[in-house]
C-alpha cells in the first residue's frame, strides 16, 4: 500500500497581516530612512509583535526584498511582444519605475551594506529577487534567438549586467544624472549592440 503525506499543519499565514507588514516596512523606509528599519518598529507600525515578523522574516533586508517583490514581480519581461527592442524596452521601462520607486532609492545604500556584511541575507536575495528577474531577460534573449534577431552565445549574465549597472550607479549617486527615459533609450541601445541585433533583420 504506497505511503500517504499528512497534511502540514500549522496556523495558515494571515494575509492581513502581511500586507500591513510590508505597508509599514515602505511607509518607514520612506519616512525614516532604512537605517531607521528595525523590525521592532516594524512590529510597532504594523500592531503586530516581532514574532510574527520572525515567523515570516529573518532581518530587514528580507522585509525589504518582500515589498520590491510585492511591487514589482519577478518577471520583468517575461512578456513576448513580437521582437527583441521592444522586450528590452519593456524591460528597461520596469527598471526605470523600479529604480525610482521611494523604497528603493532610499534603501538601495544600506541594503546594500547589508547584503554586503550578511552572506546568508546575500544569498537570500540572490536567489529570491535576483536570479528570478535575470533569468526573465534571457527568456528575452532566448526567443531573440529563436526569431532569428540575434545569434546564440551571447552570456544573459553580461547583459543583466550591461542594463541594470547604470541604474544602480545612478540610483546611488542621483548627481550622475536621472534614471529617466534617455537612459532607457541609451541602455537598451548599448544592450542592443552588445547582441548584435539590427533593426530589420
Amino acid at each position: 500500500m504506497p505511503e500517504t503525506t499528512s497534511p502540514r499543519v500549522g496556523r495558515p499565514r494571515d494575509r492581513d497581516v502581511d500586507a500591513a507588514l510590508l505597508e509599514a516596512t515602505a511607509r518607514l523606509v520612506v519616512e525614516r530612512g532604512y537605517g531607521a528599519l528595525t523590525l521592532q518598529a516594524v512590529a510597532d507600525e504594523a500592531e503586530t509583535s516581532r514574532p510574527t515578523i520572525y515567523r515570516r522574516y529573518a532581518d530587514r533586508a528580507e522585509l525589504v526584498m518582500a515589498v520590491l517583490i510585492d511591487r514589482f514581480g519577478l518577471q520583468p519581461g517575461g512578456q513576448d511582444l513580437g521582437g527583441l527592442e521592444a522586450e528590452m524596452l519593456a524591460i528597461q521601462q520596469h527598471q526605470r519605475e523600479l529604480f525610482n520607486e521611494p523604497v528603493m532609492s532610499k534603501a538601495l545604500p544600506g541594503l546594500l551594506a547589508d547584503l554586503s556584511s550578511n552572506p546568508e541575507a546575500a544569498r537570500r536575495f540572490q536567489d529570491r529577487f535576483l536570479t528570478p528577474r535575470r533569468d526573465s531577460t534571457a527568456s528575452i534573449m532566448d526567443r531573440a534567438v529563436a526569431r532569428g534577431e540575434i545569434e546564440p552565445g551571447t552570456d544573459p549574465e553580461w547583459i543583466c549586467d550591461l542594463i541594470t549597472g547604470p541604474m544602480v550607479m545612478r540610483a546611488l549617486m542621483p548627481s550622475l544624472g536621472p534614471i529617466d527615459d534617455e537612459l532607457v533609450r541609451l541602455t537598451v541601445r548599448s544592450a542592443l549592440d552588445a547582441l548584435g541585433y539590427r533593426r530589420g533583420r
